[in-house]
């Protein structure tokens, strides 16, 4: 069902007084994975408060989190992406405009050096690694200072005793990094002391400041943008990592230093490590796909990884009956469907990682937004938001309380948040109140639904960034969404094929998409395949396609004949939300009529509903028209949301 992870233990042998100020270790472990065409690089240091192979390993195995874990499989969602295009992640993508560029590194130094041979290489920038009690640091400073190059000086937090000795060539030091244990007040003291700037590697704590640079590790952290200045380093792991890290600097967009991106020579060599290229601080785009090393990583042998499923149960409406085993690795909520059969969708972490890496590509989400979580991690939309935020090093804020437009309002206000999710209900409620957006705010996916165009403009006319979106469980969450700052017409994320078959109905290809089904029968559980052999997912939808611009038609099973014409129920929805019916209210069902076969009838439980069926019916065509109202009190979901299959008409 979910694709299945594999793993690939490796170990790096470094060159003789290549060791970290920390370690002594000349031999490193880490491991790679193999989840679908994409792959990944696992490579713990405990010396720096990583857990060592066989408890990472472990926690993958169990479905734990780490930020290791989970930069990996970011990782790997990324190069299979670009695998599946048959693509390096270095070339522009959509054809135009040049491929991504590498920044320059630094050299890498550990003891002495030929540094005018560096600077004769085209190096303009030197990275000391050192220790607190290093005498000899002075002299090497003054040494590369004399052929020319800049110094950084790398301490691994083990103290200043030695540095000050460097204050007559401070203008010299680009920055010192990780002086000592970051403590925002000490390192403020530090700095005054040296008269240098300080670089930040690793944030363990809240961030108070106190430094100048940030160093930035892909394998450890999102990369979105900084206030500040930053160096790209590789977290001196396989050269499959190294590649990721070239990646994410060759695509950020704030301000850079020159990067530590060449920690290749540090190693001994290998097939991996001789395959990276590099032209003096230049280093090169890999060949092949993804992140390159085609050939050798398909030469490997990799060894399936056992992982549990998660079934994300509403805890106020567990399943009577759960199956005994579910799919491995996968991601399990469960859905009525459109017929009201039971049925657990299963979606593997990557599919949830791939659709969650298109929605922050389309939102243009970094480290600096914070996303407002109003939907319980059990539903695939909230679930979604901790994956977007996971890629991206978001904050995360939760408001699960009953919802109340006001107090939701006002968290936005408090808590400085830029992008959320609604339901149409949601901004039905927000518009009735004439509440107004926060300036903060910049994008609010309302999805869970078709939000009627006179709704959609009544809230930007407030103030509210509103984006339509259709999606749903099988695909991770969001399928199509309209632009930021668009006319909202919802267009295909980046991530999705589409496709309308001889039925009208809508078909989709993704990695983001479901793994397969597990439906209740009454023999019990099913397990049954969701995607054909090309890999396309059938939706039960009707659709529109206009290039990737997407319009929804409604659901293939809410077309009824009557009078010898077909008719629409979402259409006659659609009417009577334009006369006045709130989101989620109502639902138009087709009951037995003598003489027409059906006939539509509005079912409801809105108070003030009495004269809709009549302003609506005022520009419906004759055979269309709605019956009458019947009021009954509609069964929902814990969300809200109205279950249509297990509505009973006296």
């Amino acid at each position: 069902m979910s694709a299945p992870l594999y793993i690939h233990r490796y170990r790096l042998a470094l060159r003789e007084g290549s060791a970290n100020a920390r370690s002594q270790r000349r031999v490193l472990e880490g491991f790679l994975i193999r989840s679908g065409e994409g792959f990944g690089c696992v490579h713990p240091w405990p010396e720096l408060g990583d857990p060592d192979v066989e408890e990472i390993m472990a926690a993958l195995r169990e479905g734990k989190r780490h930020r290791l874990l989970d930069r990996a499989l970011a990782c790997a969602a990324v190069d299979g992406a670009a695998r599946r295009m048959g693509l390096s992640v270095f070339e522009a993508v959509e054809g135009a405009g040049s491929p991504l560029y590498i920044p320059r590194s630094h050299a890498t130094v550990v003891g002495d050096a030929d540094f005018p041979a560096l600077a004769a290489q085209g190096f303009r920038a030197v990275k000391l690694k050192t220790h607190g009690a290093d005498t000899g640091v002075a002299e090497r400073v003054r040494a590369a200072a004399e052929a020319g190059l800049r110094v950084r000086i790398d301490c691994n937090g083990t103290g200043i005793s030695a540095l000050r000795a460097l204050r007559p060539w401070a203008e010299l030091v680009d920055f010192i990094e990780d002086p000592e244990p970051y403590d925002a007040a000490r390192w403020r003291e530090i700095r005054a002391e040296l008269g240098m700037p300080l670089a930040l590697d690793r944030l363990e704590v809240t961030d108070a400041g106190g430094y100048d640079v940030r160093v930035l590790k892909p394998a450890l952290e999102a990369c979105g943008l900084r206030s500040l200045p930053v160096v790209f380093t590789s977290y001196m792991d396989h050269p499959l990592g190294q590649m990721f890290a070239a990646w994410e600097a060759s695509r950020y967009t704030g301000k850079q230093l020159e990067a530590g991106l060449l920690t290749h020579h540090l190693f001994e060599p290998d097939a991996f490590i001789e395959a990276v290229r590099s032209e003096g601080p230049q280093l090169l785009p890999p060949g092949g796909t993804g992140l390159g090393f085609d050939a050798l990583l398909e030469a490997l042998p990799w060894e399936r990884l056992s992982r549990p499923a998660r079934l994300m149960m509403n805890p106020r409406a567990p399943l009577d009956d759960p199956p005994d085993g579910l799919p491995e690795g996968c991601l399990v909520f469960p859905t009525s469907g459109s017929t009201g059969a039971p049925a657990l969708v299963c979606l593997s972490r990557e599919a949830m990682l791939a659709n969650a890496a298109a929605v922050n590509d389309w939102l243009g989400a970094t480290a600096d937004d914070v996303w407002l979580r109003a939907l319980p991690e059990f539903h695939v939309g909230g679930m979604s938001i901790r994956f977007r935020a996971e890629l991206s090093g978001s904050r995360v804020v939760v408001d699960e309380p009953k919802w109340d437009a006001v107090r939701f309002v006002r968290l936005l206000e408090a808590e400085g948040i830029t992008l959320t999710s609604l339901v149409p209900s949601q901004v039905f409620d927000l518009v009735s109140a004439r509440l107004h957006a926060p300036k903060k705010l910049r994008a609010v996916i309302v999805g869970g639904g078709a939000l009627d165009d006179s709704l959609f403009q009544q809230g930007l006319s407030l103030g509210w960034p509103l984006l339509p979106s259709y999606g749903m469980t099988e695909a991770s969450s969001q399928v199509a969404t309209a632009r930021p700052g668009g006319d909202g017409r919802m267009e295909l994320l980046p991530c999705w094929e589409a496709r309308v078959n001889d039925e009208g109905r809508l078909q989709l290809r993704s990695a983001a998409l479901l793994s397969g089904r597990m439906m209740r029968t009454a023999d019990g559980w099913e397990c049954r395949p969701a995607l054909d052999d090309d890999g396309w997912f059938t939706t039960n939808d009707r659709a529109a396609l206009d290039g990737r611009i997407l319009t929804p038609l409604g659901r293939c099973d809410r077309v009824v004949k009557m009078l010898g014409e077909l008719v629409d129920l979402d259409a006659l929805e659609s009417a009577l939300h334009r006369a006045g019916l709130p989101p989620d209210a109502g639902v138009v069902i087709a009951l037995p009529d003598e003489r027409a076969g059906v006939r539509p009838w509005l079912v409801t439980d809105f108070d003030d509903a009495d004269w809709l069926v009549e302003t609506a019916n005022a520009v419906l065509p004759p055979f269309a028209r709605i019956a009458g109202m019947k009021r009954v009190a509609l069964p929902r979901s814990a969300l809200g949301k109205v279950l249509r299959a297990e509505i009973t008409v006296p």
